[in-house]
């Protein structure tokens, strides 16, 4: 079959590299301004889960390799792969919400912002991602840290059910009753999953009245200080807070004071997902025990997760070049942050952040699936910049940073790793049983890697 026959058999845009509009639309397949050069064969535009069947279908009868995108948010550019066809699901975003059950089945280019708009009209939530425009499919594939995980858990672990094209063509259900395994792997698999999810079926939780934002700011010099205490205190307080210690630009109202450290300042944020003003003021209130002297204080703000999404937009904007990795740690709090503050000191780009995510409350095991990292705290370090000019400086300075941090890791998330420059950290992103098993369902589903498995490609 040639893609002239293939254009006719399904409803959306198949675009080929002899097309005048395939340049510009390879680089759309990239949220990330920093876009690889490498280049599908083809780009099929799915406008429905037919049309997946009929890609996969063709792909496995002409000898394409297949490559997925939900919306191109993956930092590395998983989508782009040399000579595969790519179908881009970006039309897939239906959703339906059964308030009374709880529940919702969506479409994987459904946007973390638009879904939780949808839900709290009805009094309803997720843990979606905390950058707004991330979609729904990469986001759960790779676990799902978004907003309140520590109380609502990992996303992933919020699936129900999944509807996927596998890599003979089949329409399948995955459910705790059907192809259960298949479910397993779903639940955090990442960018190598071995087929095509058309629809989630995702468990849903009450939406917290009064979900409550205190922010403490202390000059970036103070950091290790800062982490020292904050490691103290995470523990205390209960899984349904979530605190972040951040290394970023200064607001304009303290940024003359942070001229020593290049603009940039260490932010305490610790937000309450709970049902009254009351009992956020009480929980955050512990924040007000570090004796690090503060450069600005902002307690107890009303913050929905709306406005939530509002601050994610500021920390990752479109239209930029990054770089990303993270790595999860068992290391002191205090000692993490310290070579992050000695890092960004020559950081060149002042919309570069480091996040650093203790957990809170006890740690309980994780349900079973393939999703099965996790530490005392979780790194993200993040380098933003715009112009082409300054890629070199940028990509000198994040690779020197995550060089610096790598001693503390005990592993990595899969979502926010760069998999394709080390590819070792695609393995180190499981527990190793959890890999093993990931890779025998592999060659299960997928036994003539129709899904290309290698990172490094």
């Amino acid at each position: 079959m040639e893609l002239t026959e293939l254009r006719r058999r399904i409803r959306g845009n198949v675009t080929s590299t002899d097309d005048g509009g395939y340049e510009a639309l390879r680089r759309a397949m990239v949220w990330n301004r920093l876009v690889p050069q490498r280049r599908p064969r083809a780009i099929v535009e799915a406008a429905s889960e037919a049309d997946v069947v009929e890609a996969v279908r063709f792909a496995r009868s002409n000898g394409f390799k297949v490559a997925i995108r939900g919306a191109g948010h993956s930092w590395v550019g998983f989508a782009l792969r040399d000579d595969s066809l790519l179908i881009d699901l970006g039309r897939l975003n239906n959703v339906a919400i059964d308030r009374a059950r709880r529940s919702a089945t969506i479409g994987p280019a459904v946007r973390g912002r638009e879904f939780n708009r949808m839900l709290a009209a009805q009094g309803l939530a997720f843990p979606v991602g905390h950058c707004p425009t991330v979609a729904m499919s990469g986001f759960l594939l790779n676990g799902g840290l978004g907003w309140n995980f520590n109380a609502w858990g990992p996303g992933c672990f919020s699936i129900t059910a999944a509807r996927v094209v596998t890599a003979d063509g089949r329409q399948v259900i995955a459910s705790e009753r059907e192809n259960s395994d298949l479910l397993w792997a779903i639940r955090g698999a990442g960018p190598g999953f071995f087929g095509v999810i058309t629809e989630y079926s995702l468990r849903l939780y009450p939406a917290p009245a009064a979900i409550t934002t205190s922010n403490y700011y202390y000059p970036l010099e103070r950091a290790e200080e800062v982490g020292a205490w904050a490691g103290k205190i995470a523990r205390q307080l209960p899984k349904h807070v979530e605190m972040t210690i951040l290394t970023a630009a200064a607001p304009p109202a303290i940024a003359g004071r942070c001229a020593s450290s290049r603009g940039f300042a260490c932010l305490v944020s610790a937000t309450a997902f709970v049902d009254s003003p009351n009992e956020a003021a009480s929980t955050l209130a512990i924040l007000d025990s570090c004796q690090v002297a503060g450069l600005l204080k902002e307690p107890n703000l009303p913050t929905p997760i709306d406005t939530l999404h509002d601050v994610g937009a500021m920390a990752w904007p479109e239209g930029h070049r990054y770089l990303a990795d993270t790595l999860w740690t068992n290391s002191p709090p205090g000692a993490v942050l310290a070579t992050l503050r000695d890092n960004f000191m020559r950081a060149p780009s002042p919309k570069s952040h480091g996040v650093f995510v203790p957990a809170t409350g006890p740690r309980s095991p994780l349900p079973d699936g393939a999703y099965s990292m996790t530490g005392d705290a979780l790194l993200l370090c993040y380098a933003v910049w715009e112009r082409v000019e300054d890629d070199a400086a940028n990509a000198a300075w994040h690779r020197t940073t995550v060089a610096a941090l790598d001693p503390y890791a005990i592993g990595h998330y899969v979502g926010e790793s760069d998999i394709i420059g080390d590819p070792r950290r695609a393995q180190r992103s499981y527990a190793r049983a959890n890999w093993e098993r990931l890779q025998a369902l592999r060659r299960k589903y997928d036994p003539d890697g129709l899904f290309p498995a290698r990172f490094d490609e």
